[in-house]
């Protein structure tokens, strides 16, 4: 019986052997050009995912702004990109005029006219209470 393990252990040991010193089968590299076509999609995939994580919402957003612009009108009520609040006394052709206080008008151009200002709602300024002080 010791015998038979010894020889299975001795062509077992051989066989190993023999495949470690068999030389590896010698692997033919692509060309650059096999090699960039089978990246190709994977490029396709990340320019997708850039156009519509990217590209696209910030065309949308550009195409809205242009609208409110269009659509902006003597009398209203307008945020700057700086803050300044105000009312459109006149508009011009790359520039408006921004009346922020009772004969106060300052000249603003067009694209730094951000939004209308969010209207203050009745509600949360009659609930809203101070933040309290806690006694220790």
């Amino acid at each position: 019986m010791t015998r038979i393990l010894l020889l299975v252990g001795t062509v077992l040991s051989e066989v190993s052997l023999a495949f470690a010193q068999a030389a590896p089968a010698a692997v033919e590299e692509p060309s650059l050009s096999a090699a960039l076509m089978q990246m190709m999609p994977m490029f396709a995939m990340v320019f997708m995912i850039f156009y519509f994580l990217v590209l696209r919402p910030q065309q949308a957003k550009l195409k809205t702004q242009q609208d409110f612009l269009k659509a902006l009108k003597r009398g209203d009520q307008v945020v700057t990109s700086g803050g300044i609040r105000g009312r459109v006394a006149a508009i011009e052709n790359d520039h408006i005029l921004l009346e922020i206080a009772a004969n106060v008008k300052v000249k603003v151009d067009i694209v730094h006219v951000q939004r209308l200002p969010e209207p203050k709602s009745q509600e949360s300024s009659t609930t809203a209470s101070p933040p309290s002080a806690v006694n220790s």
